[in-house]
């Protein structure tokens, strides 16, 4: 959590640690960082499920990320895409980890999202008895799979990660936010977000609502951040962590 006193500061909220990605660009951009991680990603409980379902990868027509963390979970265990198999994502982040794995991307939304995501399948008109593979968090939303299934796909859904809470020193981060510490909090996604409440608690998750802008990386993060009463939020321009580091600098600095 370091940052020199009365600077106002970054707050990185992912579990990432001081290597992380996001703090690695915050701090090319010159921000001063506090690792504030609330949200870390553990293997599923029962992982046979999806462990079973890696196995039989070749006998899908698509297979639909929605996070970085669900690529991570499945080419940390199949380095080679499977032959014959389209990859979708719900945005560019997503997009990015895979092509870094050196899995190629079929299908990104014009609209980073799941709703987005399953229009890029309706407007190709593809849906209708594909086979597809999603792996997803335990807590993963239903838009996809139930919006793909209404367009006349099998979706075959599988928990491949789950988040974890992780344990925040509450007094600490009053007091950094006491000693103008805190410019600006960066979510990546809305468990960060619950992550945060549950950790510092209500009266400190209240005065960062209504005292410092928060920066978000898309719009269902944002719509999480207003539902809960957060006064001010900016929205990256892409759905990235470039593009997070980015919103987060402008909201400090203009």
């Amino acid at each position: 959590m370091a940052a020199e006193p009365g600077v106002a500061g970054v707050v990185v909220t992912r579990g990432e640690g001081p290597d992380g990605p996001l703090t690695r660009i915050l701090r090319e951009g010159g921000a001063r960082v506090l690792q504030w991680g609330s949200i870390g990603f553990a293997p599923p409980e029962d992982p046979a499920p999806f462990l079973a379902a890696l196995e039989r990868l070749e006998g899908y027509d698509w297979i639909c990320f929605s996070s970085p963390r669900a690529v991570d979970a499945v080419v940390n265990r199949v380095p080679v895409p499977p032959a014959g198999v389209k990859m979708a994502v719900v945005g560019p982040s997503t997009g990015q980890a895979l092509l870094e794995a050196g899995w190629p991307v079929d299908r990104t939304p014009e609209v980073a999202s799941g709703d987005g995501l399953v229009e890029a399948f309706r407007a190709a008109g593809d849906a209708g008895s594909a086979r597809l593979f999603f792996p997803s968090s335990a807590i993963a939303r239903e838009v996809i799979p139930q919006g793909l299934s209404a367009l006349g796909a099998e979706v075959h859904v599988v928990t491949a990660y789950r988040m974890i809470t992780l344990p925040l020193d509450a007094e600490a981060c009053t007091a950094a936010f006491d000693g103008g510490e805190v410019g600006v909090v960066t979510f990546a996604s809305p468990s960060a977000l619950e992550g945060l409440r549950a950790g510092v608690g209500e009266p400190l998750f209240g005065r960062l609502a209504s005292g410092v802008p928060a920066a978000a990386m898309g719009t269902t993060t944002a719509g999480a951040l207003q539902a809960a009463g957060w006064d001010r939020v900016v929205v990256a321009g892409e759905a990235t962590l470039r593009g997070l580091a980015a919103a987060a600098l402008a909201a400090i600095w203009g």
